[in-house]
């Protein structure tokens, strides 16, 4: 009887310390995709990026694309762009895990999880835990390569 009553009392103990754990939803990261796409930023549908802080939004997929959700692109200045990914680091594999441009084009926002981030990625307030992934930028020229 009493052997009966410490196995159940210990796994009623080990399930609400399974409970406890940490959410699934903190530890996901985005899903890793290789690409390599190259931009020539003198282009008409880059014009954006011939200013500070202009964002130009790439597709996931296609002959100017990347990412797992698509890319957005913000220039600094004349010499320094970043790239960043579209997917929302907080609950990545949501269906609406999406970030956009806010109307104001002074940040970035998921409209699902309320995050919000700077142009450069940096988280700026919600649920996320991380700021935007970046990729890696190389420019040379008018020639702007992007790639993971």
């Amino acid at each position: 009887m009493i052997r009966n009553s410490v196995l159940a009392t210990a796994s009623v103990a080990l399930f609400g310390l399974a409970a406890c754990g940490s959410s699934a939803t903190s530890t996901q990261t985005i899903p890793s995709v290789s690409f390599s796409t190259q931009l020539n930023i003198t282009n008409q549908q880059y014009q954006a990026l011939r200013y500070d802080n202009g964002v130009v939004t790439l597709p996931a997929s296609g002959v100017a694309g990347g990412g797992v959700k698509g890319l957005f692109v913000v220039r600094i200045n004349s010499t320094t762009y970043v790239a960043l990914e579209r997917n929302c680091p907080y609950q990545p594999y949501d269906a609406c895990s999406l970030v956009s441009l806010d109307r104001s084009r002074v940040f970035f926002k998921d409209t699902c999880c309320g995050s919000q981030f700077g142009l450069q990625g940096d988280l700026r307030g919600g649920p996320a835990t991380r700021s935007m992934r970046s990729y890696a930028t190389s420019l040379s020229g008018n020639l702007l390569t992007i790639s993971n």
